[in-house]
Parts: C-alpha cells; structure tokens; sequence
C-alpha cells in the first residue's frame, strides 16, 4: 500500500516526544507550530453561529458557495492580478487542496519538482503515487533556474513553488517566478503555487505565477484563510486551477469531503468582507516579532540566518555537530524548547531548525535564552558571523 511507504515524519516524531513531556507534567515551550496565537476574530465567529441559526448546516455544491467563490476571484485579481472568476475556484483546505491538486494531475511514477528546502509535499507527493525530485535554492533560498533545469526529466509533471515561503520566509521576485514559468512552458509542467502566506509579506511584493502565466503555463493557486485571520481550525482554503484541472479537483471533493461546511464558508465571506483590519493588525504584530526575535538571534552563537521577508518562520543554521533531529530532540530533553528539525523541509534543511515566530515576545526571550544555553553547552562559536 502507498501509505505504508509514508516514512516517519520527524515532526510528528517530535510532537510524540512534546506530548510525552506534557503528560509527565513538565512545561514546554513550543515555538515550533504553524499557526497564529490569535484568537479568530470575533466578527468571524458570529458569522458563523449567525450561518448555523439561519439553518447552513446541510449539503452544498462541492466545489464551494457561489458568493464565496466570487469573493476569492475578487480578491485574487484586485490584490495580486491573477485574473481568476468565479467557476475557477474551488473551496477546500489548503492542505488538502495539495493533495486533490497531486490527485488531478499525477500518473503513477510521475515525478514532482520541489524547492529545497521547502513546505513538507513530499509526504503528499508519495501517497499520490508520484515522485518527489528536489532540486537546490541558493544559499539566500532563493530560486536557482539551472538547477531547476538540471532537475527535470522526462518524468516530470509538476513544479511546486511557495512564496512566502514555510520554512525560509523568502518571498520569490518576478524574475524568479518568470524563470521558472519559463522552465515549466519548455517542458510543459504544471505549477502549484501555494500562497498561503500571501498576507503576511514585511519585505517586497507577493507576484503570483498566475499573475504573470499569459496562458502559457497551467497553473493551479492555493490559498488559505488559516494564517490571515487566525483560523487555522476551521480548515478553510481554496485553490484556483484552470479548467482541466478544476473539473478533476471537484470530483476528488465530491467523493471525499462532499463539501467544506457552509457555517464555515459563510465566515470565510465575512472575513474577505470585513476583517481587513484584523489582518491588517496580525501582520503588524508578526512584522514587529520577527525584528524583535532576529535582533535575539545575532545575539546566539553559532546561528547564520537569512532574513525572512515573510510568513513567521526563521530558518537559521548552526554549526552544532549533531543533526537536525538530534539537535531538535536533545534541544526538546535538555531545554524543554521545541523546534522543528530543518531535514523536515529536505535534504538541504539538514543543519538548520526552523523557529515560529507566531508567539509573544515574551516566550520568543524565554526560548532564546534556552537555546543559547544549549548552543553555549555544545560548543558553538561565538563571534563567528
């Protein structure tokens, strides 16, 4: 069975050990998770338990409420000129909208081009029945187009591109994404680009693929409300994808999920409508965390970082000789700090640990201290950088 040949995920190992902790009683100090410490906006609620007294409880279409998915077209273009519709979208979780995404597109033994390191498709890829093929970003993570040439075979079907980018926060200029859409009309691939982070951008400007394909490249967007408006529990997203691709997405919806809850759309609306301050405010709060939480960093020794642009990760190395799981479980036993092993993300996350910058300064300080500890007591330089 494909899903037997899923290999251990380091993250989920490293939960397995936080739990432990927690039901021994000791305190931990996750700055590890994905996900905003908000509280979803009250207005978001109400939408909500407004949509569930009003009788939204039973079945919709599969592919999403209409007024919804106009909403999603409307932002797309207004915001980021991806010149989408409404009968484009498909409403759906962001992570499973992946693997519908992966389903529609893939034959058994085709293989999927990913950025290393990047967000954790390999898992998706595989049980999918494709095949993950990496190929390297340059040390800055940003997107090299001769190794994503280097890279492609006659087995290739898909390019996976995210900006912001979990694990790095690097956000991809035009020149990068017209780069690689040029490698993907060469070779008639399609591109997936998950733009889940599209609203937390400190630095430069988000260019989605879409906005820039002219036709000539398919390509499927996928978006999230988990991170804009702290509703990651309400597993919300969407994905746009041309034609093809979209009548196969709706299938994969109608014989798995049947439909995402219309309580749950009907919020979604609200939020597009009404909660721009509220997403507003969240990237405020993250932009300030980060300066506050990179100002911590070069203070530790031995960690060399990129500067994230966006997202709320930092993806620092350190030249601890141990490997990133090693690092992370004994940095989990020793410190009670939880960070998630940089091989997660691919081969060449190997020496890194990723840091969630989605908490209070607060707890950054606490986690910063602890990590110094750790680092002082393995021997790492200082001055080195």
């Amino acid at each position: 069975m494909l899903v037997d040949e899923l290999g251990e995920s380091p993250i989920l190992s490293l939960i397995d050990r936080i739990f432990e902790l927690r039901q021994r009683g000791e305190e931990v100090l996750g700055l590890h998770i994905g996900e905003p410490d908000f509280d979803t906006p009250a207005g978001i609620r109400d939408a909500a338990a407004r949509a569930m007294n009003e009788g939204l409880t039973h079945y919709v279409s599969a592919q999403g409420m209409p007024d919804l998915r106009r909403a999603i077209a409307e932002r797309l273009l207004s915001r980021h000129r991806i010149p989408a519709t409404a009968d484009d979208v498909v409403v759906l979780s962001a992570k499973f909208a992946i693997y519908a995404t992966l389903l529609s597109t893939l034959s058994p033994g085709d293989e999927v081009l990913l950025p290393d390191p990047t967000y954790l498709f390999d898992q998706p890829v595989r049980l999918a029945g494709g095949r993950p093929v990496y190929f390297p970003l340059r040390p800055d993570f940003s997107l090299d187009p001769g190794a994503l040439e280097s890279a492609v075979t006659p087995r290739s079907r898909l390019l996976v591109l995210v900006s912001p980018a979990n694990p790095t926060g690097r956000v991809m200029r035009r020149e990068e994404v017209k780069a690689a859409l040029e490698v993907a009309r060469d070779h008639r691939l399609t591109v997936v680009s998950d733009e889940t982070y599209e609203s937390l951008i400190y630095e430069g400007t988000h260019c989605a693929p879409a906005s820039v394909a002219n036709g000539e490249v398919p390509v499927v967007t996928i978006g999230s409300f988990s991170k804009a408006y702290a509703m990651t529990g309400w597993r919300a997203g969407y994905a746009v994808a041309p034609p093809e691709v979209r009548g196969r997405l709706v299938k994969v919806m109608e014989h798995t999920l049947t439909c995402l809850p219309p309580f749950v759309q009907r919020a979604c609306l609200w939020a597009l409508e009404n909660a721009g301050p509220d997403e507003a405010r969240f990237r405020t709060t993250f932009r300030e965390r980060r300066d506050h939480l990179l100002n911590r960093l070069d203070d530790l020794p031995g960690l060399t970082y990129v500067r994230p642009e966006g997202a709320f990760y930092v993806f620092p190395s350190y030249d601890v000789p141990m490997s990133s799981i090693e690092f992370a479980h004994r940095l989990l036993d020793e410190e009670h700090l939880a960070l998630v092993p940089g091989v997660s993300f691919g081969p060449r996350g190997e020496r890194h640990v990723r840091i969630s910058y989605s908490s209070p300064v607060a707890q950054l300080d606490d986690g910063m201290q602890r990590l110094g500890r750790f680092l002082d007591r393995h021997g790492a330089r200082r001055g080195g950088r």
